[in-house]
This record gives structure tokens, C-alpha cells and sequence, in this order.
């Protein structure tokens, strides 16, 4: 059985024409699955006899099953527990970004990447399970097409991705790039709308850089400073910051692409005065823009979420030092939005 998923749709018609059926079947199993958003072969009513049988016993559409779905008050984030094939289960949300004018509305999909994650920031519900494996392309995939089978009721569809979900993207790098490509091409969504976020991993910086991959890059960075860093991102302590912006001007020299930095504002740790001193200082002639993120409550932390008035007065310094700096518009608080939360509920 080969995975549709993992196929582009050159391949899917090139396969199809090597078992001796038209191109034209291809094309018509490319927009049910792709445009119509339906993935049982017995509905596609358009196919014969012939071709559906070939189907069911060559082609494998999802094996993601949802078996959990929750909505914030507003409609506006949307959260999925999926089931795999091999009964482990990840986490996917729907970010809708409404607008009065129709045309400019966003719906952004928060991919998962791997199953739980072995980087363990201490803030993040995911890393307390651990990494259980790598997903494939395919399972990487199908969360769109999932996510758009959604939105079909809105007659709105994911246009924008983020691999900002379960697990850390360049520990899977292969199949992430893979199951990228693969989205922007099928789901014929532009590179600059795909970021791919990590916590600090070198290795898959540089690739990035090379490979000329006009993804956006966003990093993890929560700390200006290796001593709250190895704390907040374990992994700091195999990838230092010197290190780290070394291969991010290195990026930058390669692609003239700006960098989003993500920081998670905890409240009496990491937004001080002197952090935003030292953040500018760290930062210094990188392009980039910082993504202030208040810090989510997951049961038994001890991070808490700083006050309004602080996370907007370390932003006025970081922009009083010449930093860009937004702070998110928070969703999904109220349905615990945050990755891993939903499943950590289910698996207890």
C-alpha cells in the first residue's frame, strides 16, 4: 500500500497512468481528496468500478482518526486529538484570524511534528511524556487535509502553517522538509506562509541556510542569558547561545530572511529590566522580530503568567532598545490550548 500523502500530485497521476489507468482518474482522486475534502473511495462518485478497487487495494488515504475535538468560546482556535495508526496520539490546533473583510482572513494549522518531544523545556506540557518516534511525511500531511475537512463548513480552508506543535521539527528534519514540500506543493501553500520553529538545533539552521529554503525560520529563545537558558530550553546546553546567533547571522548572510524569535514571558524570571538590556545586546544587527508569548499555565507548574502591565513594559524597553517586538494574541486559553495538554489529559 503506498500513503497518497506522501505523494505529490505528478506522482499520484504518474502511478496511476503505470497500472494502466488515464491520467484523467488521477486528477479526479486529486480533487476529491485535495479539493472536495472527502477520503472514503466509495464516495467519490465520479470513479468506476475498476479504478476504486485498484484504489482500496493500492492507495491508503488518512489513517488519522480524530477522537477529540474542542473549541475555544468564539469558534476562533480549535483544538484536535488525532489517533495514529499505531495507537499513539498527537495534537493539532486551527488558529482562525477573522477578519470583516473576508478575503484577508487567516486560518493557521499548528502542525505536530513528533510524538511527545525529548527536549523537555520544563514550560511545556509536551516534553513531560518524552519522545515516543518520529512522524512520517504522510502523517505530517494529512493534519492539513484533516484540519481543511474542518473548514469546509466555513468554505475556508488552512492557509498558513506553523511546525510549532509536538515535538522538535529538526529532530525529525527529513521527514518535516519532506512533508513541507510536500504541503506547499498539494495544498499550494507559498513557502513564506510555512514557518518551521526550533528550539536551537544547529544543524537544521545550516540546512535551511544551504538549502536556500524559503521557509521562515523561527526560534525558540525565552532567555538572553545561558544561565536561564539551559533552565527554560535544556537543549542550550549542547547548543549555547554563542552558538546559536552564530548560526543564525550565518542564516541570515545566506538567505536575507528575517528570524522570528519566540520568547515565553514568565512572570519574575526572564522579563526583567536587564533582560531586555541583554536581549537587545545578544540580538544586535540580526533582522529579526521578537514574538513576545505569555507563559501558559499547565497544571502543577511553577511558571506563572507575569501581569499585563509587565509583559507591555518589557516590550516598551525591548522597543526602547531598538528591538520589533509583538506580544501574540493569546487563543485557546480557555480549551488549554497549549501542546500537550489535551493529550496529557486523554492519556491520564
Amino acid at each position: 500500500m503506498i500513503s497518497f500523502f506522501k505523494l505529490s500530485k505528478d506522482d499520484i497521476i504518474k502511478k496511476i497512468v503505470a497500472a494502466g489507468f488515464p491520467a484523467f482518474r488521477g486528477k479526479q482522486l486529486i480533487d476529491w481528496v485535495y479539493n472536495k475534502n472527502v477520503f472514503e473511495i466509495d464516495s467519490m462518485t465520479n470513479l468506476d468500478k475498476a479504478f476504486k478497487e485498484f484504489l482500496i487495494n493500492n492507495i491508503k488515504l488518512i489513517n488519522l482518526e480524530t477522537i477529540k475535538l474542542v473549541e475555544d468560546e468564539k469558534g476562533e482556535t480549535i483544538k484536535f486529538l488525532l489517533l495514529l495508526g499505531d495507537r499513539n496520539t498527537i495534537e493539532m490546533v486551527i488558529m482562525r484570524y477573522l477578519d470583516k473583510d473576508s478575503s484577508k482572513n487567516r486560518n493557521t494549522l499548528c502542525l505536530s511534528s513528533q510524538v511527545g518531544c525529548k527536549v523537555k523545556c520544563p514550560f511545556c506540557a509536551t516534553g513531560t511524556s518524552g519522545l515516543v518516534r518520529n512522524l512520517k511525511a504522510e502523517e505530517i500531511v494529512q493534519q492539513v487535509s484533516i484540519a481543511n475537512s474542518y473548514l469546509k463548513q466555513f468554505n475556508a480552508q488552512i492557509n498558513n502553517i506553523v511546525f510549532m506543535g509536538m515535538g522538535e521539527p529538526f529532530y525529525n528534519k527529513d521527514e518535516v522538509l519532506q512533508a513541507a514540500s510536500l504541503i506547499r506543493e498539494n495544498y499550494e501553500i507559498s513557502s513564506r506562509k510555512i514557518a518551521i520553529s526550533t528550539s536551537g538545533i544547529i544543524e537544521g539552521i545550516k540546512e535551511l541556510a544551504d538549502k536556500d529554503l524559503k521557509y521562515v525560520l523561527a526560534i525558540s529563545l525565552h532567555a538572553p542569558t545561558d544561565r536561564v537558558r539551559d533552565y527554560l530550553v535544556p537543549i542550550n546546553k549542547k547548543y549555547p547561545l554563542n552558538q546559536l546567533i552564530k548560526a543564525c547571522r550565518y542564516y541570515q548572510q545566506k538567505t536575507k530572511k528575517r528570524i522570528t524569535f519566540e520568547y515565553i514571558m514568565i512572570d519574575s524570571m526572564n522579563i526583567w529590566p536587564d533582560d531586555a538590556r541583554q536581549l537587545a545586546n545578544l540580538l544586535k544587527g540580526i533582522d529579526c522580530h521578537i514574538n513576545g508569548i505569555p507563559v501558559n499555565s499547565v497544571s502543577g507548574s511553577e511558571f506563572k503568567r507575569p501581569k499585563k502591565k509587565d509583559m507591555y513594559e518589557f516590550k516598551k524597553l525591548c522597543e526602547e532598545y531598538g528591538l520589533s517586538f509583538s506580544i501574540r494574541e493569546e487563543k485557546g486559553t480557555d480549551i488549554d490550548g497549549a501542546c500537550g495538554q489535551l493529550r496529557n489529559k486523554e492519556r491520564k
